[in-house]
């Protein structure tokens, strides 16, 4: 029924629709203050929330459940960070969360505009209070209205597109400087600075000296005259010369737009300030009216009026001047704001209406003023021309652009360049910021630029009243109608994800690599990504030859390696120290390791295990690499090996790679038996056994790169061989035991277990590598340069070994090959090996390696049995089962390590090795 007739038959419209459970409040507070984020997630992975309460700071990451093989949201109650927080801002509510750039630390605000800086410590998931700001009184006229994060003065890379060409997608990228200004003492250390302004019309400033100490300064930009002059929004971006764009909307309903530079008063010399910095503000230009336009065009063709009384400013943003990625233009600095109309109870003249939102823009251009002609004739040269003044900075209206749904946030990504504007009922709009309308989706283009492009979006979920993007803004964690915490990721829309044909699935592919190489080179996490993409390949079908999933996964990870520039021929001249230096082959080799883990449904790929041991033979060959290093503290100049702590920490790591060694030659040994003496070697049987007992052994000893960590580590290892037998050596029997013995003893015996010594396996690693190094040489008239790079690469992406190595094969493992003849040089017994015990690698899929590791605690960074527990044990939680035993997980592969405090006297390089997870990802707690 359209309407309803009342006692005198007039016609009168239906009411409004009732609006969601606590829209209207919310709705409320992003009209009447600009800083109200309650959700915030940092490039590192951490979403900060606000408690229902509004007075609790809560913490959650993404996590992947290693048994189910599926991601989810992972909660962390701290609840001494809670209270501590509670107390500081004596159970006043609490406005806004802000991550700086570098995602390692937060400003939490509460409604009178007071601050507390919490630092992520160790684990993602784990905050420490740094610095606090409770000074000012419990006015609201210190509120924060707008806040900014300096840049870091740095380049970063930006990959414009992706463009198909012969076959083959080629990624372009581009350099880009980020705009001042900087913190001065940013260059050095990653120092952060902010500007913030408040309700009453103050500018602070707040930034990390040389001595790492937050210190602060203020501002007034205007003196207020009447309440009408008090801020309700403002917004800042960086501008040319170091110099920063301040617009600030008013209870008047004025858009004042200023010129903010800062003055850091560095003394010459010794890079100290010297009496504090200062800003000096420049205004622009006013708009005396901020409202949307007047005139509007509904569907239906009817003309409507908004009155100005009823347009009500909600959010406004600042875009910095920005390159166009699909062409060569650049945009001005923009000014975007964003209105809301409500429908009330309509009058009988009124055209009925649904809830909408404008979006209105000014660009900024430099305008030239000129005198009329008159003025000429006062000059002592008459002359009819106009006077041309100074060019000045002048705002130019564009088209302002409505939509029929009530936005709850905006936030700028891609450089500013997109603008993502969440919405009241779940759904997420990417808009262009040159034309403000939705990016168009073109499935049939040979030129990607993003996963929305491709045709990716936020399917209409759940109502939700605060939204935040993740990293690379392909996953949204929101607050529903309830206050709870939930989270939603970018799928494939208008169409049947379970019949993908093959075309769509290689443009997301390519959007995918995309997407991950800017995530690299700016340093994001990608989890988020990590977990669209084995979303969207768990509902491809697998049951075609070759399988789409399969095929998806391998051609991901070759463009990727070649797009990240990660060479994988080590062949020909080995670079172990590049290998080890360059971050973006651990990125590669994470990426690798987590798509072939599919959970407790599926074994592990061989592609995944082999990436996972690389992973772990390039952590233990940097910690091999400091080891060994010179100590600083050392007035003898002795190696981190003659401290005591240092050598106990190469005890597990040790035995871990001579098992790896034991586990590698088992394996060969294997693929040697299952040949035919009586007939000639055959390459078709080692690829099925390989096939059949998903073993890494043969591509770990094949491919370049791992060869190189196994022989960096096997020096490493005959380095600690020939160091603990001198310093048993030196221990007299009747003198005090010396604090080296015991780690000295314990490397000695596992040498004395081992079933070949690290100089034998060295030996193997040599012999294949001149091996390999023959067979591609001698195929290099066919094979060329370029192409043995993408043999690596292929081996290292498919498991499946190219036919010029099929040769080194057969004189490896074939019958009087290298393995047999190291065998009966060194004395070994295969019946030994064939027994051996491996479950502590974790790479066979059999009850036994599953009961070892369900009944043992283990420390997988330091490769330590933390606890063990008898057979007959039941189950353990996370925490291990023990009040005393702390454990951090990785959020990515579920590896633990034991929660261990930095103590004083600690080595830097060993606190810095175990920030993170040898996967790469993250610690929670």
């Amino acid at each position: 029924m359209e309407d309803y007739d009342d006692l005198f038959s007039d016609p009168l419209p239906l009411p409004p629709p009732p609006l969601a459970l606590g829209l209207q409040e919310r709705l409320d507070e992003l009209r009447s203050v600009g800083c109200c984020r309650k959700i915030a997630w940092s490039k590192m992975g951490c979403i900060a929330f606000i408690s229902a309460n509004g007075k609790e700071l809560q913490l959650a990451t993404l996590q992947h459940q290693k048994k189910k093989g599926i991601w989810d949201l992972h909660f962390h109650k701290d609840l001494a960070l809670a209270e501590q927080i509670v107390r500081i801002f004596k159970g006043k509510e609490l406005a806004n969360l802000s991550w700086n750039p570098s995602g390692l630390e937060l400003v939490v605000a509460d409604i009178y505009g007071r601050l507390a800086i919490c630092t992520i410590f160790i684990a993602m998931n784990r905050l420490i209070v740094s610095k606090v700001w409770m000074n000012d009184p419990e006015n609201h006229m210190n509120a924060l209205v707008g806040s900014f994060w300096l840049n870091v003065k740095k380049v970063v890379p930006q990959y414009r597109s992706a463009v198909k060409q012969d076959g083959q997608w080629n990624y372009t990228v581009t350099q880009q400087e980020m705009k001042g200004p900087y913190n001065p003492w940013a260059i050095r250390a990653p120092l952060s600075a902010m500007i913030m302004v408040s309700r009453g019309g103050s500018v602070r400033l707040i930034y990390q000296g040389q001595d790492n100490q937050w210190q602060d300064a203020r501002w007034d930009i205007d003196n207020l005259s009447t309440s009408n002059d008090l801020l309700t929004h403002a917004a800042l971006c960086p501008d040319k010369g170091d110099s920063l764009l301040l617009v600030a909307h008013t209870a008047g309903k004025q858009l004042r737009l200023y010129r903010a530079t800062i003055d850091w008063q560095l003394s010459t010399g010794k890079d100290q300030i010297a009496s504090g910095p200062k800003i000096a503000f420049q205004h622009l230009e006013t708009i005396d009216e901020c409202c949307p336009m007047l005139d509007y065009t509904s569907q239906n063709q009817e003309t409507y009026i908004l009155p100005s009384s009823e347009a009500q400013l909600s959010h406004l943003e600042l875009l910095p001047q920005a390159a166009d990625l699909r062409s060569k233009e650049s945009a001005s600095p923009t000014i975007l704001a964003t209105f809301l109309y409500l429908p009330t109870l309509y009058s009988v003249n009124e055209v009925r209406e649904q809830p909408y939102t404008i979006l209105s823009r000014w660009v900024m251009r430099n305008v030239e003023s000129t005198l009329h002609t008159a003025f000429g004739s006062l000059t002592s040269k008459k002359s009819n021309s106009p006077v041309r003044l100074k060019e000045y900075a002048g705002l130019v209206r564009l088209k302002d652009v409505r939509v029929d749904h009530v936005a709850i946030d905006l936030q700028q990504i891609v450089l500013s360049t997109t603008i993502a504007v969440a919405y009241s009922d779940g759904s997420i709009d990417f808009r262009d910021r040159f034309t403000m309308q939705n990016m168009p989706t073109d499935e049939e283009a040979d030129k990607i630029t993003s996963l929305i492009q491709v045709g990716f979006g936020f399917q209409v979920a759940d109502p939700c009243l605060h939204v935040a993007l993740s990293p690379n803004a392909c996953v949204k964690a929101f607050f529903g109608q309830e206050h709870e915490l939930k989270m939603g990721n970018v799928q494939s829309l208008n169409r049947d994800i379970d019949t993908q044909d093959s075309i769509f699935t290689e443009k997301a592919t390519a959007a995918f690599v995309l997407h991950n190489a800017m995530a690299g080179f700016n340093n994001n996490n990608n989890d988020d990504l990590l977990l669209t993409m084995q979303d969207y390949m768990s509902h491809l079908p697998n049951d075609e030859s070759p399988a789409q999933r399969t095929k998806m996964e391998q051609d991901f990870l070759r463009d990727l390696y070649r797009t990240l520039s990660v060479n994988l021929d080590q062949s020909t001249d080995p670079q172990s120290d590049k290998l080890l230096r360059y971050p973006m082959l651990q990125r590669c080799l994470s990426l690798q390791a987590a798509l072939g883990n599919r959970g407790d449904k599926e074994p592990r790929s061989i592609i995944s295990k082999v990436a996972w041991v690389m992973m772990n033979l390039r952590m233990i060959a940097l910690t091999f690499a400091f080891a060994f290093a010179k100590s600083g503290n050392a007035p003898d100049g002795s190696s981190e090996l003659s401290k005591p702590d240092i050598m106990q920490a190469m005890v597990g790591l040790a035995r871990w790679s001579m098992t790896l060694t034991d586990y590698m030659v088992d394996q060969l040994f294997e693929l040697n038996r299952c040949m035919d003496p009586d007939q000639s070697f055959d390459m078709g049987v080692v690829r099925e056994k390989v096939r059949t007992t998903h073993s890494p052994a043969l591509l770990l000893l094949l491919t370049s790169t791992a060869r190189t960590f196994l022989r960096y580590n096997c020096r490493g290892l005959r380095g600690l061989s020939t160091l603990s037998t001198t310093h048993l050596d030196q221990q007299h029997p009747h003198s005090h035991p010396s604090p080296l013995v015991p780690p000295s003893h314990a490397l000695s015996e596992i040498f004395a277990r081992a079933h070949l010594p690290p100089r034998a396996l060295e030996s193997l690693f040599l012999e294949t590598d001149s091996l390999v190094k023959h067979a591609y040489a001698a195929a290099q008239p066919t094979i060329g340069e370029q192409n043995q790079q993408a043999l690596e690469r292929d081996m290292l992406v498919s498991g499946e070994i190219p036919e010029v190595l099929w040769g080194v094969v057969e004189r490896v493992v074939g019958k009087g090959g290298l393995l047999e003849r190291m065998v009966e040089r060194e004395g070994v017994s295969e019946g030994e090996l064939f027994f051996g015990s491996f479950e502590e690698l974790g790479l066979q899929e059999d009850r036994r390696t599953r009961d070892w590791w369900a009944r043992r605690t283990v420390d997988e960074v330091r490769k330590i049995v933390l606890r063990e527990r008898p057979p007959d044990a039941g189950e353990v939680g996370p925490s291990g089962g023990k009040a005393t035993l702390r454990l951090r997980t990785c959020s990515r592969c579920g590896a633990n390590m034991e929660d261990l405090m930095p103590v004083r006297g600690m080595s830097g390089w060993m606190m810095n090795l175990q920030r993170t997870c040898f996967c790469g990802g993250f610690w929670m707690v």
